[in-house]
């Protein structure tokens, strides 16, 4: 059985590195004892494998990608110092480990090895953010593997989620590990820092060095969008994700410095992994997110509700909805009839944290009724759209789906004829249509919807086109 040592935080300002400093580095000499300290943890501990999480390596929007050949380079080149160099040994055995736990719980993840780099143009290299630290801690002792892990733009619990994965695939392994997390705090601190001067920058700082001192780690949960986008930090991702690692342990923390140098905000902590004797704050979550999840399900429109329903049987059994089952569960309603006798077009959005999945329909009806034109496009939706990836089943609680029932479309003679929140519009080109639905975020002008109709379909905007309109209903 592995054994998690525990979880450092540090920041990575190359700066502090004194042949890029140039004496500057003194400027942060708070920083640079908490970093020697950790060291000194490093030392004492001597882990097998590190596992550093750092928000500057391959971002990807949807998940997270972890490096996966034998060896990673990397340098200082982008901070005029390419002789400042690191080569470092990845733990393969953990990795396998590693990719059997995220591929059996569906989580979106890029093992980047030198093949897949070059599909992606992307390089198998370690960043700043692992560099700068390991610099220090490479000083007291040196002889352990590394995992190199970049976050993926996701939510805050999911990364979480993923945190406390790695922390089980620690105890499955037979490693000695300790989590490396590297990532600043706000850069807005003062007028000299690198983004504008924020005073929300300053209440961050303060609010994260008082969690982590408190261990009041929940609450980085449920810090707002507001409050962190306004820091224009890029340490709270990492640090959740890190935290994950502890879910269910006692720990004992100590902070070991912060300080705002060059209008950056840096924190030094080690968190210490004592026994695993602690309510999981992941259930916890979980629970209350499946019960406001069943209250959206039992309190949405007939229509959401179908299209839904249709996801979820695809995604969960690989199979379409069957209506003449599902009707039975339905009381009566007028919107039921509907949906057994109307014919029309339809389309089913899917989206997931504001973020579009999937969108597919029809302009004219497909199907013999419009439970089932609701009910194939809302699995095309979520399987079909070639511009992502299938839906998967960890998402589906995260969606927030519309169903857009369409009107009869009404040939239009000029522009003018359109409002954008009123009505969609079809541009037709010879053997190209596209379609673009009503009262979409972002579109202003029905001079813009008409273009993003023609883009769509890969109609060149100086072609001749024929306009439609058309009204929907929308459920949401």
């Amino acid at each position: 059985m592995g054994n998690l040592i525990g979880v450092a935080i540090s920041p990575h300002p190359p700066i502090i590195l004194k042949e890029i400093g140039g004496g500057e580095e003194r400027k942060a000499q708070k920083t640079i004892e908490g970093l020697n300290k950790i060291a000194e943890i490093v030392l004492e501990n001597k882990p097998e494998v590190i596992i550093c999480i750092t928000p500057h390596g391959n971002v990807f929007s949807d998940g997270i990608c972890i490096l996966n050949d034998e060896y990673a380079t990397g340098n200082l080149k982008s901070f005029g110092h390419p002789e400042i160099s690191m080569e470092k040994a990845i733990d393969i055995d953990f990795n396998d480990y590693l990719i059997d736990a995220l591929q059996e719980e569906e989580i979106p993840s890029v093992f980047l090895d030198e093949n897949i780099a070059k599909e992606y143009n992307l390089k198998v290299e370690l960043d700043h953010g692992v560099i700068v630290p390991l610099s220090f801690i490479d000083k007291k002792y040196n002889n352990y593997k590394i995992l190199h892990i970049t976050i993926g733009m996701l939510k805050h619990l999911e990364l979480y989620r993923i945190g406390k994965l790695i922390g089980d695939t620690i105890m499955l392994s037979d490693k000695q590990a300790m989590v490396l997390v590297s990532g600043d705090l706000s850069h807005c601190l003062t007028k000299e820092s690198p983004y504008s001067y924020n005073p929300e920058g300053r209440a961050f700082d303060n609010t994260i060095v008082s969690i982590m001192e408190d261990q009041r780690f929940e609450e980085l949960l449920n810090i707002n969008s507001e409050s962190y986008t306004a820091a224009a930090e890029c340490g709270l991702k990492p640090i959740i994700m890190g935290l994950g690692t502890l879910d269910g342990y006692s720990t004992t923390t100590e902070v070991f410095s912060y300080e705002g140098p060059f209008g950056v905000g840096y924190m030094n902590t080690f968190i210490k992994a004592n026994k695993k004797d602690k309510v999981s704050i992941l259930k916890k979550h979980t629970n209350e997110k499946r019960d406001i999840y069943d209250l959206k399900k039992r309190t949405e429109n007939i229509y959401v509700a179908l299209a839904r329903a249709s996801i979820e049987e695809w995604v969960k059994k690989g199979k379409c909805l069957d209506w003449e089952v599902y009707k039975e569960i339905i009381l009566p309603t007028d919107a039921l009839e509907e949906l057994e006798k109307q014919r029309a077009g339809a389309f089913v959005s899917i989206h997931n944290n504001g973020n579009l999945r999937g969108c597919i329909g029809t302009f004219y009806p497909a199907q013999e009724n419009l439970a089932d034109e609701i009910i194939n496009n809302a699995v095309d939706a979520a399987s079909e759209d070639s511009r992502f990836y299938p839906i998967r089943r960890n998402e589906l609680e995260d969606l927030e789906i519309k169903v857009d029932v369409l009107g009869e479309l009404q040939p239009i003679c000029d522009i003018e004829d359109l409002d954008v929140k009123k009505y969609g519009v079809v541009v037709v080109s010879k053997d190209k249509q596209g379609i673009l639905l009503p009262d979409i975020e972002g579109v202003t002008t029905p001079q813009q919807q008409v273009n993003i109709a023609k883009e769509k379909a890969g109609i060149l905007q100086n072609d001749e086109v024929k306009l439609y309109r058309f009204e929907v209903i929308r459920y949401q």
